[in-house]
């Protein structure tokens, strides 16, 4: 479905993703952990070419995915993102929010894509926000309107980065459970989280990141069994020290 091959990713003379190799199945839902700074979202972003990669190839159904416009206008809608800190236009309503994509690219009409993401926002209990500003929500509503906001483009992949970051605790829960709902509908999901618990019940496969590289790729019960590998016990135990 959606692979990279020797994937490299230099920024100045730092060189932050050194070679990755990775393949990402229909109806995985794959979680990607390790130590801040280790290149986690810089992956996340290159998957889907918000940041191009600076050698190696991206490769969705097939084929190489290349740096003109509107191939990757294409490739995006069908490889949707979530990001940390929302990215809602502050100058536009939720249902505006919503809307502009589908729109704006002539996926649906606007009557076709007012109806589409009031429904969705209905299933969310955030309907009666649709005329609100983002500002007038709290973290955990606009996250979930970000969430909306990708899936009525009804993407085949979603990837979401560290989404309940900059949530207060108490907003964590309902985010999680939308990403939950999300994997339900068979979209693949591939989410960068330190949200340990919500990784062991959520996640099929777990990519765990250290300077750069993929250094542990497999299952859950294989990852909390490893024993040798003093990096990612370390990391475990740094988490429940927190």
């Amino acid at each position: 479905m959606l692979e990279v091959r020797k994937l490299k990713k230099k920024f100045g003379n730092n060189l932050v993703l050194k070679g990755i190799d990775l393949q990402i199945k229909k109806g995985e839902r794959i979680a990607i952990i390790g130590p801040s700074g280790c290149g986690k979202s810089t992956l996340l972003r290159c998957l889907n070419m918000i940041e191009v990669p600076s050698s190696g190839k991206v490769i969705f159904d097939n084929k190489e995915v290349v740096q003109i416009e509107d191939e990757l206008t294409l490739f995006r809608r069908k490889v949707g993102m979530v990001f940390q800190q929302f990215n809602l236009f502050p100058h536009l309503t939720v249902l505006d929010n919503i809307i502009l994509a589908p729109v704006k690219l002539g996926v649906l009409t606007e009557k076709e894509a007012t109806k589409r993401a009031l429904e969705l926002l209905d299933s969310i209990g955030l309907r009666k926000k649709f005329n609100n500003y983002p500002d007038e929500l709290s973290g955990g509503q606009k996250q979930r309107v970000a969430i909306v906001r990708t899936l009525i483009m009804e993407p085949e992949i979603i990837l979401f980065d560290e989404p309940t970051s900059a949530l207060d605790p108490e907003m964590v829960g309902e985010v999680l459970d939308l990403i939950k709902k999300v994997a339900e509908r068979n979209i693949t999901t591939v989410i960068v989280s330190h949200e340990m618990n919500f990784v062991k019940n959520f996640a099929t496969r777990i990519l765990f990141v250290d300077a750069g590289k993929i250094i542990f790729d497999g299952g859950i019960e294989e990852f909390y069994n490893i024993s040798s590998d003093d990096r990612i016990r370390n990391f475990c135990q740094s988490l429940l020290n927190k």
